[in-house]
């Protein structure tokens, strides 16, 4: 036994003998290198360095070599070296799992190599491992444009191989979208382009893939047996795939045997084809532990969960299938977030809901990391629209705890997971708009600001072509394209350049507020807040207010609610609102049963109500608090100002988060109320646009009551709008607008020209209310858990904290009324929600107005998003003055009448 000791002390020792004197010689020739001034070569030795052990601990080679360049290439060989080095290190990066540094160093030596047209193999060794890595992170925006720059170029070469794996890796970008057709034809024509059987067996692997997930599983079994034809090397990465595919196609027919026999067959493949440490053995490991949870063999199902969590994070022991992961583990790896998922689901199927709730927490910090890594809107979109069903399995968890243990703390954090997936994207802009506030005259600022707006241009440029199908110009959309890809790239270095000179700037993004936050500090005037969750199969409202414990009511979804509702909106939808007039007794009858089913109770004075989902289209001000009845009444005759519509009860106002109106409060600024006001009328006609012929009156009107420049006519261009300075608290937009369709994205007409709102998001509006005193602009698409993008949310986007908006197409003179009176109101009380109400209510008191056009059609539509200002604080302001004056005079008068001895 000592003997054996000896011999590997023996062993060991010769090891360390020559490793030193292995890094001993490495140091003296790099060192040599420098002393001689060879660029080229001092970069080569690194690599080959590296090559020799690439492991994680010898990722300091690379670091050491980005230190110690001692100057700047020279020649075209050092070029060459130097795009070497960018494109080895983000190799080795995407290698060991550094997905977002390998990205960097990979859009780097893009750049590199534009800039210096160096003769590379870009596309094999830059483009197709870069639109790979977003791909992986989920980021499908960028990764389809890069893709289809390589196609571009592969066409351009003729080169079919590279024109097959263009459209293979294009497919990809689709499947991850969930756009399953569109993947299968463009693996369709990867085939047409290739003669390689290694090339065909992949696609066709990936074609066995996406017919599986349209649950065509004969056509995804006969594409699986094709490719296993055709892969004729026996690769053994396409068997495990195929493997997969089939052990999937099992799961789907609940065979569930055969299923764990192919899965542990792919697992074998995958071990062997990718390593131990995969993301693609994590993956197989998780459908496993799927099979054995549709077994209830809950313990199986909770080790193999644990299988993939430590293939995944290789630091985590655990001591047993029960023992969570800590999150400092933790990466931006989708594999990681389906394992939590899945062990959520799992506790919640056996009632232990606290450790359900703490895995879905788990996964959620998981999409955070993953949030942290997307440049596109788009791709935090589409995260946004996956977390929502987490939130809503984690607000039932927490509302059945409450419901057993009547501890008010479960409603707070079902709040909180509500909050997470409310307009989170919307919060992150609006919060890093605040954070670089101070400091947004740095040029780096500056400079991203100009490239977010081109990019939005550009995406807008993109959107109008791509929504002419079949007769869009395939040659405008691939130079569109190029150049967002360029514009992108930019940005992408520019961040870095932010994020090493500002380390903490996107260290509170996504903070959410805490209802004691809202209790204390927020609702200082005793508010009312409502914030509905409106999940599949129920809708939770959340009651907050200041002195009294938050509640929260939870309404069952049944066919009969959701039929009310959309009959109730439907009313609304036609010109001239002529449904209500025609539909009376079912307006009353609906808006009178919806205010019972949703309110409890009598609202304060002044309520704020956060809606979702469908009830972002609603306008609760026409809801009806008691019945009533016309005894069949001709409807000349019905009293629509007679009704007790809700807007006598409460003023309300709206907001897209909790949270997004806390961040407003807080970093709220009071400028002069100075307007600017856009006006264009489209006299006869101009541009085929309909005549506003009350909005000349309107911003006359407006012109009496408030200071302010107001373009009228041709003066109310886009240029204009273009150019607006910091000077304006308020812009006023009297014009067209629609909220869009499948054809067209929600846009907003200026005299000359159109802004459409992929356009809005790349402008920086400070200005603190925007007032879109036009059609539909506050309607749009609505995206789960992010709400409705609109005309509103792209202009609250741009950084504006107040809006006034609509939800229907308003009527020209009725708009001119309220608008009106809004701006009297406003000067009168200096609260914007205040201002609005009192409006609606002197219009329904206006004997001048017939009874007919006021029905709530003409008056409803328009809704305030924002904070909540009351009366109250703007008259103590002047209140305040007066004491100081008085006090002030008080002063001086004691103190002049001491200097004279008249105190004495």
């Amino acid at each position: 036994m000592l003997k054996k000791k000896l011999i590997f002390l023996f062993i060991f020792c010769n090891y360390l003998v020559s490793a030193q004197q292995q890094n001993n010689s490495f140091t003296t020739t790099i060192n040599a290198l420098k002393e001689q001034n060879n660029y080229s070569e001092y970069i080569y030795v690194h690599l080959d360095e590296f090559a020799e052990n690439p492991t994680l601990q010898n990722l300091e080679i690379f670091e050491n070599l980005a230190a110690n360049l001692w100057r700047s290439p020279k020649n075209k060989n050092e070029h060459t070296a130097q795009l070497y080095f960018y494109i080895n290190y983000a190799f080795q990066l995407k290698q060991l799992g550094f997905v977002i540094e390998s990205i960097n160093y990979y859009e780097k030596g893009f750049s590199y190599y534009k800039k210096n047209s160096i003769n590379y193999n870009i596309i094999e060794y830059c483009l197709k491992p870069l639109a790979n890595n977003y791909t992986r992170l989920g980021d499908v925006e960028r990764a389809e444009d890069i893709i289809k720059i390589t196609i571009e170029q592969a066409v351009a070469e003729k080169n079919k191989g590279q024109i097959a794996s263009g459209y293979l890796n294009l497919a990809i970008v689709y499947w991850t979208k969930g756009a399953h057709l569109d993947a299968i034809n463009y693996l369709n024509l990867g085939l047409e382009n290739t003669n390689s059987n290694s090339q065909k067996a992949i696609i066709n692997s990936n074609l066995a893939i996406n017919y599986f997930m349209l649950e065509a599983i004969e056509k995804a079994e006969y594409h699986v047996s094709l490719s296993n034809k055709l892969n004729l090397n026996s690769d053994i990465s396409i068997l495990a795939r195929n493997f997969n595919t089939l052990g999937s196609c099992f799961l789907l027919k609940k065979d569930f045997d055969n299923a764990l026999v192919k899965f542990k067959k792919a697992l074998k493949f995958a071990k062997t084809a990718f390593g131990n440490n995969d993301r693609e053995v994590a993956k197989i490991f998780n459908q496993i532990a799927e099979v054995y949870k549709l077994q209830n063999e809950t313990k199986k199902a909770l080790e193999t969960y644990q299988k993939a969590l430590t293939t995944l994070l290789p630091n985590y022991v655990p001591k047993n299938e029960f023992e969570n992961p800590k999150s400092t583990f933790f990466y931006p790896e989708n594999t990681l977030i389906q394992a939590l998922d899945g062990r959520a689901n799992i506790f919640a199927q056996i009632n232990n809901f606290e450790a359900a709730i703490k895995n879905y927490e788990l996964s959620f910090l998981v999409e955070k990391e993953l949030n942290n890594t997307y440049l596109s809107q788009n791709a935090k979109l589409q995260q946004q629209q996956e977390n929502r069903s987490r939130s809503e399995k984690c607000i039932a968890l927490c509302y059945t705890l409450y419901e057993q243990t009547k501890a008010t703390n479960w409603i707070e954090k079902a709040f909180e997971f509500a909050e997470l997936t409310k307009a989170s994207v919307l919060l992150e802009n609006k919060q890093l708009i605040a954070t670089k506030s101070s400091i947004k005259n740095e040029s780096l600022f500056i400079k991203e600001k100009e490239l977010a707006l081109k990019k939005a241009q550009l995406n807008k440029s993109i959107t109008i072509e791509q929504l002419k199908n079949e007769t869009a110009s395939v040659n405008l959309l691939a130079a569109l394209t190029k150049e967002r890809v360029n514009v992108v790239q930019e940005i992408q270095l520019i961040n870095q350049e932010i994020e090493l000179k500002y380390p903490n700037l996107k260290s509170d993004l996504n903070k959410i507020v805490t209802i004691k936050t809202l209790q204390e500090r927020f609702l200082v005037n005793n508010e009312l807040l409502l914030e509905f969750f409106d999940g599949s199969t129920h809708v939770y409202i959340f009651s907050i207010s200041k002195n009294n414990p938050v509640s929260v009511k939870r309404i069952e979804k049944t066919s009969q609610f959701k039929e009310e509702i959309a009959q109730f909106l439907a009313l609304f939808s036609e010109a001239r609102g002529t449904a209500i007039q025609n539909n009376m007794q079912e307006y009353k009858s609906l808006a009178f049963s919806l205010y019972r089913r949703l309110f409890d109770e009598d609202l304060n004075k002044n309520t704020i109500i956060i809606p979702d989902g469908s009830f972002s289209f609603m306008p609760f001000e026409a809801l009806l608090t008691a019945e009533t009845t016309i005894n069949n009444l001709p409807v000349e005759q019905v009293s629509f100002d007679k009704l007790p519509y809700l807007i006598h009860n409460t003023n309300i106002s709206y907001g897209y988060s909790a949270s997004i109106l806390w961040n407003d409060f807080k970093s709220n600024e009071n400028k002069e109320a100075k307007i600017l006001g856009f006006f264009p009328v489209f006299k006869n006609n101009h541009r085929n646009l309909a005549e506003l012929s009350y909005t000349g009156q309107e911003a006359s009107s407006i012109k009496n009551v408030i200071d302010g420049d107001f373009l009228i006519f041709e003066n109310a261009t886009k240029s204009a709008f273009n150019n607006i300075n910091e000077d304006y608290a308020i812009l006023h937009l009297s014009t067209h607008a629609t909220a869009g369709d499948f054809y067209s994205p929600p846009a907003i007409e200026f005299y000359n020209e159109t802004l459409y709102l992929p356009e809005i998001y790349g402008y920086n509006l400070d200005c603190n209310l925007v007032v879109l005193s036009a059609c539909e602009t506050g309607i749009g698409t609505l995206r789960k858990g992010e709400g409705v993008l609109s005309l509103a949310r792209g202009f609250s986007y741009a950084g504006v904290k107040n809006l006034i908006v609509s939800l229907w197409k308003v009527n020209d003179k009725s708009t001119e009324n309220l608008m009106t009176n809004f701006y009297k109101n406003y000067k009168k009380t200096g609260s914007k929600s205040e201002a609005l109400h009192i409006s609606k209510l002197n219009y329904l008191e206006d004997t001048s107005i017939p009874a007919l056009k006021k029905s709530p059609y003409y008056w409803a539509s328009f809704i305030y998003f924002g904070e909540v200002t009351p009366v109250a604080q703007q008259n103590n302001k002047y209140w305040w003055i007066l004491i100081v004056f008085i006090a002030l005079l008080g002063g001086f008068v004691f103190l002049k009448n001491s200097r004279f001895g008249l105190n004495k």
